[in-house]
C-alpha cells in the first residue's frame, strides 16, 4: 500500500514506523522562516523549500527515507557584503534507525537517522539538509562595488608604498661610508 499526503505545508511530526510501511510519500513546502538554525546563516529569512520525500524500505529491508527539498536563499556576498540570492539544493538517503549501533551497521549509501520510533520531526531533518547544503561562501558573480573598492584599494596602497622611505636606505649609506 502507497500513500501520498500532498499538503500545502510539511508536517510537523510524523510517525516514521507507520509512514516506512505505508510507503508515505510526502509533499508540499516549509516556510524557511520557520527554520531558525538555517535562518542564522541568512540575511533574510523568507521564503519556501519545495520538498519531495519518500518513506519505504530497500531490498535489504532497511528502513530508508529518500528526498529533495530546494529554496533560494539569500547570504552576504564575500566581496561585497551585500545580500546575493543563493539556490540550495539537497539530496538525500537516510536509513531510519533507532540506535547509533544501529547506525554504525548501515550501508555507506545511507546517512543514519536515528528516532525513537515514535516521532520524526521532519523540518528539523529539513533543515539539517538544507545547512549542509549551504555553500561555505556566498559570492555574486559581479560585484562591482568590489571591483571599484579593490582598484581604489591597490592604488592608495602604491602611493603609501611610493611616499614610504625605504627601511634599509641606512645600511645602504654606512656601507658607502
Amino acid at each position: 500500500m502507497s500513500r501520498t499526503m500532498n499538503q500545502g505545508t510539511i508536517p510537523a511530526r510524523v510517525d516514521p514506523i507507520k509512514c516506512v510501511e505505508q510507503n508515505t510519500h510526502i509533499e508540499g513546502v516549509l516556510a524557511v522562516s520557520k527554520l531558525d538554525r538555517l535562518g542564522d546563516y541568512l540575511t533574510e529569512r523568507s521564503g519556501e523549500v519545495q520538498v519531495s520525500m519518500t518513506f519505504g524500505r530497500d531490498e535489504q529491508k532497511i528502513a530508508t527515507l529518500q528526498g529533495q527539498c530546494d529554496t533560494r536563499v539569500k547570504m552576504l556576498c564575500q566581496r561585497c557584503l551585500k545580500p546575493v540570492e543563493v539556490e540550495v539544493s539537497s539530496e538525500f538517503s537516510l536509513g531510519i534507525v533507532f540506535s547509533d549501533e544501529q547506525a554504525s551497521h548501515l550501508p555507506k549509501q545511507y546517512d543514519p537517522i536515528v528516532t525513537d520510533g515514535e516521532s520524526l520531526a521532519l523540518p528539523q531533518l529539513l533543515e539539517d539538509e538544507l545547512i549542509l547544503s549551504l555553500p561555505m561562501f556566498a559570492y555574486h558573480d559581479h560585484c562591482e562595488e568590489h571591483e571599484h573598492t579593490s582598484e581604489s584599494v591597490s592604488s592608495q596602497d602604491e602611493a603609501v608604498v611610493e611616499k614610504k622611505e625605504n627601511p634599509f636606505s641606512v645600511l645602504a649609506q654606512l656601507k658607502k661610508s
